[in-house]
C-alpha cells in the first residue's frame, strides 16, 4: 500500500468519523426539540407560577408598608397617656387587680317603681388584696347566658375617670365603686355575669374581672 492509498483510507475513516458524529448531534437535537415541545406547557406553567408569586410577595410587601404607615399616622394623631417612668411606678402604690363585689344587685334607678338596672359594685386592688382608690375608666357590661337566651348581652356601660371619681364610696367600710347602669331590656333570669375592665389614669395599665352573681329580677321593669 502506498501513500496515496493511506491517505485516502485516512480521509474515509475520518469522514466516516465525521458522520457519525453529525448524525448523534442531530439525533441529540431533535430528541432535545421533542423533549421541549413535549414539556413546553409544563414550563410555560412553572413561568407563570413563578411570575405570579412574584407579583404576590411584592404586593404583600406594599401592603405591610401602607399597614406599618396608617399606624404611625394613627400613633402620631393618637395622643399618648401621660404617666410616670416604670421605675417610679415601682416605687408607688398601685393597681394590679379590680374585683367585683357580691353588693351587685338590681336596683329601683332613679326612683322607678320598678327595678330598671343593676348597682354594679367594683373594688380596686393593690398587690396582696388591699383596697386602693384608683381614678380610670370602667366599662361594665352583663350578660344572661341561661340556655335558650338569644341575645345574652343585657347592657353595656362605659364611666370616665372624672365619672368614676364621684362613684367612690369610702363611708362605712364599703371602699368601692357604685355605678348606676340601667338596662334597656330586663334580664329574664337571675344568675347574671357580670364583666368589668379597668383602665387606670395613673399607669395606663387595664385589668379585667369577671362574676356570675344571682340578683332580684322581681318586678323588673325598663
Amino acid at each position: 500500500m502506498n501513500i496515496r492509498d493511506l491517505n485516502r483510507n485516512g480521509v474515509l475513516a475520518a469522514s466516516k468519523i465525521i458522520g457519525g458524529t453529525m448524525l448523534l448531534s442531530v439525533a441529540v437535537l431533535m430528541g432535545g426539540c421533542a423533549n421541549y415541545a413535549k414539556n413546553a406547557p409544563l414550563y410555560s406553567q412553572n413561568v407563570s407560577l413563578t411570575n405570579a408569586n412574584t407579583h404576590l410577595k411584592d404586593e404583600l410587601a406594599s401592603a405591610k408598608m401602607q399597614v406599618a404607615n396608617i399606624k404611625a399616622e394613627l400613633a402620631a394623631k393618637t395622643p399618648r397617656v401621660a404617666t410616670l417612668p416604670a421605675q417610679r411606678l415601682a416605687e408607688l402604690f398601685t393597681v394590679s387587680a379590680v374585683r367585683i363585689s357580691s353588693d351587685t344587685r338590681t336596683a329601683h334607678l332613679d326612683n322607678s317603681p320598678t327595678r330598671n338596672g343593676f348597682r354594679v359594685f367594683v373594688k380596686t386592688l393593690m398587690t396582696g388584696g388591699m383596697i386602693l382608690p384608683a381614678t380610670g375608666q370602667f366599662t361594665i357590661q352583663a350578660f344572661d347566658l341561661s340556655d335558650g337566651v338569644k341575645h345574652p348581652l343585657i347592657g353595656r356601660w362605659t364611666f370616665t375617670p372624672a365619672e368614676s371619681k364621684k362613684d367612690w364610696y369610702g363611708l362605712f367600710g364599703l371602699d368601692e365603686f357604685g355605678f348606676n347602669c340601667p338596662w334597656k331590656r330586663p334580664p329574664q333570669h337571675a344568675l347574671i355575669t357580670f364583666r368589668v375592665k379597668f383602665t387606670d389614669a395613673l399607669t395606663g395599665r387595664s385589668f379585667t374581672a369577671q362574676r356570675a352573681l344571682q340578683v332580684n329580677i322581681r318586678n323588673a321593669g325598663r
